[in-house]
């Protein structure tokens, strides 16, 4: 081969290769999203949110409008990572004063230099959990006790469940003592807190069809002019979703929808000996047997569910071990979930780590130790009706065939354990309860966790793993618009029909 052929095909090689090479940098915004990446990954998460919004204004002056929502997404996230754990430590210390002034300080900052308390390091400072200290109380309960007032609430609320749990429930019926209820849910924001263009998308819960919610009803949309998808009542998770164009808003922006539905009280009869074989090829078995999102099923998780019901094979029998398990091992605490997956762990994994969370993670632990062990389970909930009003509530259930999904709810159990104002047999029967059984204050708004929302979010919400209140996403908004949403939100109950009986008159978990 002469010289020149030679030299002709290192030229021709070096023209493919070297816009290669050249282009290993990328754009400036790609080079700033790289960046932006980096210094997530070292938890700088200031100057990583930073750069993503300066990534986020390059790729809109290149045209490339899908990457710059990415940067968006990206730089939102990091904002609600912040915003989980705020307080640095001398916050944190003010916060215990103020909660438990009667605790002498050393043993105070004990709580702190042990590492009990919710942190992580960002921006080269440890900062801890918003909600760090409160979580003190429900992992000691000599504290939780010290306040006779919240114990006396909690105790009241224990014996005002009484007719519930002592409720004849006919043999061949799950589903009986149904309650009704309207519900409204505001969404009321002032104009100068919007951009004055872009679009704000709206997500509403609402309540789902399910067997203990089989009657379910929007009653109204006011004004419906910005509804764009009907309510989805029959899917895996119910929402109303609203496009509303914020170029053609003139004044403030106000939507309400009222809907009206039917729950149940449950109570399952479960003979063992007649709970049949599950249909491993089913759709059911395969969606709810499957380790995803934040029901993570890690070989730990797998092998404590193994060591927990040993030789027992009956599936009700070993996931009744496995509740009893979590009550006794598993702490109440307020979590992190805004910094959960996919911002960072799954949260069956976290439980399994600190042993300690609330009413969802402790549920989605549960869900991930039956599916471990080839039992179907879910995570599912939206709202509790515990004071007559709506909070937000994630419960269990795990699926038997001749029988059905059974309810589960481990952190309602859990609550029998903040009071010493009731004896220890009123505390075993509130436990007992809730395996197989559940009080009708409940509203069913999704079936499991992680279910995407209809139609999916296309931005940073607060909490994807679930909907419990109205939340949304905004192009033109830097900060996530759930900030201004849930500013501006007010949700509320009116029991319209059936016997709720003494609601509690204070707040509860």
């Amino acid at each position: 081969m002469s010289r020149v052929r030679v030299t002709l095909i290192v030229l021709v090689i070096l023209a493919l290769v070297v816009p290669v090479l050249g282009g290993c940098g990328g754009s400036p915004a790609q080079q700033a999203l790289e960046r932006a990446r980096e210094l997530e990954e070292k938890a700088e998460l200031t100057k990583a949110m930073k750069e993503y919004e300066r990534a986020r204004s390059l790729f809109v002056k290149e045209g490339e409008a899908a990457r710059a929502t990415e940067c968006r997404n990206a730089a939102q996230d990091a904002m609600f990572v912040m915003a989980t754990y705020p307080d640095l430590v001398s916050d944190t210390r003010k916060k215990l004063e103020e909660l438990y002034p009667q605790v002498p300080r050393e043993e105070r900052e004990g709580w702190i230099k042990s590492g009990e308390l919710e942190h992580m390091t960002w921006d080269g400072k440890v900062h801890y959990f918003d909600q760090a200290a409160e979580n003190i109380a429900t992992r000691h309960f000599d504290i939780a006790y010290q306040n006779t007032a919240k114990s006396e609430t909690v105790a009241g609320l224990i014996k005002s469940f009484k007719p519930y749990i002592e409720y004849q429930a006919p043999e061949w019926q799950p589903y009986s003592n149904p309650l009704t209820w309207l519900g409204t849910e505001s969404v009321d924001i002032p104009r100068p807190e919007l951009p004055d263009k872009g679009v704000l998308k709206l997500w509403f819960p609402l309540p789902v069809l399910l067997g203990p919610q089989d009657t379910v009803s929007v009653v109204s949309v006011t004004p419906d002019t910005w509804l764009k998808q009907p309510a989805s009542l029959d899917g895996a998770l119910s929402d109303a979703y609203f496009e509303v164009p914020l170029e053609e808003l003139a004044g403030d922006l106000s939507i309400e929808v009222k809907f009206q539905f039917t729950h149940y009280q449950e109570n399952f009869k479960v003979e063992p000996e007649n709970v049949g074989e599950y249909d491993r090829s089913s759709a059911l078995y395969r969606e709810y047997t499957r380790s995803y999102g934040n029901i993570y099923i890690s070989d730990d998780i797998r092998s404590t569910a193994k060591k927990v019901v040993g030789r027992e094979k009956n599936p009700y029998l070993a996931a009744k071990k496995l509740y009893d398990y979590i009550l006794k091992e598993v702490r109440y605490s307020y979590m992190p979930h805004m910094a959960a997956w996919p911002r960072g762990e799954r949260e069956s994994v976290y439980v399994h780590r600190m042993k300690r969370g609330d009413c969802g993670a402790q549920s989605m632990y549960f869900s991930a130790l039956c599916r471990s062990l080839g039992i179907p389970a879910r995570t599912t909930g939206g709202w509790q009706l515990f004071t007559g009003n709506f909070a937000g509530h994630f419960w269990a259930e795990f699926y038997l065939p001749n029988y059905g999904w059974v309810p589960v709810d481990p952190t309602a159990a859990d609550i029998s354990d903040w009071t010493d104002r009731i004896t220890e047999e009123e505390r075993r029967e509130f436990k007992e309860f809730y395996f197989g059984n559940q009080d009708p204050l409940r509203c069913n708004v999704q079936l499991d966790v992680d279910a995407a929302f209809t139609p999916p979010a296309d931005g940073a919400v607060a909490m994807p793993l679930a909907l419990q209140a109205p939340t949304g996403t905004c192009s033109e908004m830097e900060e996530p618009a759930v900030s201004v949403i849930g500013q501006h939100t007010t949700i509320s109950a009116e029991l319209l029909s059936g016997d709720a009986g003494s609601l509690a008159t204070g707040p509860v978990h």
